[in-house]
């Protein structure tokens, strides 16, 4: 297109030619490098690091997204996940009452398919479909929060497990979906079926697969009309192998319009993420994050634990989401853990730790597809379990000296009588209490980073949860 504007100019005007082949080039196009890998970068989206702490952690802005231009967001940054294009139990109003703040909205797929034609026949993308306009949103393939069935993806497609069952997604498919949704920005279509224990046979094909479909998902983008200039981002996979992540970077250094980066494999999405093993996961993660471009955002999904998390960030991970406070919220928990430099210690909950228990995963049988009821354990040692009689007559709030709107107005006895009595007002105060608790941590996140502070944070959480194990 540059090409064209210049040709069809005279030829005297040989200085004014190159004057705005030399602007529309800066407009439209940002080369960057790092380790000799080169990226082509459409400028719809501006991630800008800032300062990066002694341990490596970043402190970036990402700004300049193409439908509200004036929204400005800090990294580490904290995606609002939703289901079903809502934060879960929580309406408009009571999303206001957590946070009034700017928020990229984490939008699964997953959980939006069936309603496809719906919204196409809208016609105006989901932002406004689910009327949340004022918020930007990012879409993924699998919902984080709850855990992806082993072993039901092809060469050419991807297993989605929605209410109404299995849909198998290619890219033709995928990229209309993303066309109907017309979100603000997207991840590539991703093969993650990866864990520790995966044969190097599967991670190789998560490899190949996931190249295969960035390079299908890029050509269909670059012929659309309503995604043409929006950021996509490419996924790294290859499981807790060295030499296949690297390849999988190398694989596609040669593919533009790169965005920024999702890091995926290291688990299966729901609580196989709060169970990642940092001592396996780190020389990984550190080698991947080393042989990627230092100007473009990467992003970790996942309800990690709140002390991996801190580990991420060392490394130099910008985005994640917030998961981990709603699924804490679904088996009835509250959190507690230090989410600043300044929390005292008398503000430590002193309750004993309750045991690990149980909770059931809905995993679809091999043979039939159909669900198969297995046991995970979860470890509570970051929040509170208001299903536990010792709340009863418990007239304290959640978490003394929190300015949620449930700490200021409602007692752990009668959440703890809501959860039991399965009243709707539960998970719906839990969920307020839990996301605002994690916003807050992130805040404190971002000034530790700036303010080379992020390994205090992590040893007054270390500390916490060593004592708190030990009580």
């Amino acid at each position: 297109m540059i090409e064209k504007i210049c040709h069809n100019l005279s030829s005297k005007s040989l200085i004014v030619k190159s004057a705005i082949f030399w602007t529309l080039d800066r407009l439209f196009f940002h080369v960057v490098s790092s380790s000799n890998i080169f990226w082509t970068i459409i400028i719809t989206m501006k991630f800008t690091v800032t300062s990066v702490a002694k341990s490596s952690a970043r402190f970036g802005l990402l700004t300049e997204l193409q439908r509200i231009p004036e929204a400005a967001f800090e990294t580490p940054l904290l995606l609002l996940h939703t289901r079903g294009a809502s934060v879960p139990h929580l309406s408009y109003d009571l999303l206001q009452m957590v946070t009034n703040e700017h928020h990229l909205l984490q939008m699964p797929l997953v959980s939006l398919i069936e309603h496809s034609k719906n919204i196409k026949a809208f016609g105006k993308g989901i932002a406004e479909f689910a009327g949340l306009k004022e918020y930007l949103n990012y879409a993924t393939v699998q919902d984080p929060g709850t855990a992806t069935p082993v072993g039901y993806h092809d060469k050419n497609s991807v297993s989605l497990w929605t209410r109404g069952g299995r849909k198998l997604l290619d890219p033709q498919t995928y990229i209309s979906c993303m066309e109907t949704l017309k979100p603000d920005l997207f991840q590539a279509m991703v093969d993650t079926d990866t864990n520790p224990s995966s044969s190097f046979k599967r991670v190789k094909r998560s490899v190949d697969d996931t190249v295969k479909f960035l390079r299908a998902c890029n050509q269909l983008k670059r012929n659309s009309e309503e995604l043409r200039e929006t950021p996509m981002l490419a996924c790294i996979t290859g499981g807790y192998n060295v030499k296949e992540r690297l390849r999988c970077i190398a694989e596609m250094q040669d593919i533009t319009e790169v965005a920024g980066f999702v890091i995926e494999g290291f688990h299966m999405n729901g609580e196989s993420a709060a169970k990642l093993n940092w001592d396996e996961v780190d020389p990984v993660l550190t080698a991947t994050v080393n042989s990627l471009p230092k100007e473009l955002p990467r992003i970790f999904h996942g309800a990690i634990s709140p002390i991996i998390l801190l580990k991420l960030v060392s490394r130099g991970i910008d985005i994640f989401d917030s998961t981990f406070p709603w699924m804490a919220a679904e088996r009835g928990g509250a959190l507690m853990f230090p989410n600043s430099l300044q929390w005292k210690e008398s503000d430590t909950i002193t309750e004993t730790l309750p045991d690990i228990k149980p909770v059931i995963a809905s995993i679809p049988d091999e043979k039939d597809g159909k669900p198969d009821e297995n046991e995970e354990t979860v470890d509570r040692v970051y929040e509170i379990d208001l299903r536990d009689k010792t709340f009863f007559s418990d007239k304290r709030p959640l978490v003394e000296g929190c300015s949620c709107y449930s700490c200021g107005k409602y007692s752990r006895s009668y959440i703890h009588h809501l959860v039991k009595t399965s009243e709707l007002q539960g998970p719906m105060l839990l969920m307020m209490h839990n996301l605002y608790h994690y916003i807050q941590f992130f805040h404190c996140i971002r000034s530790a980073v700036k303010e080379n502070q992020l390994e205090a944070l992590q040893s007054k959480l270390e500390d916490f949860v060593s004592r708190r194990r030990k009580s």
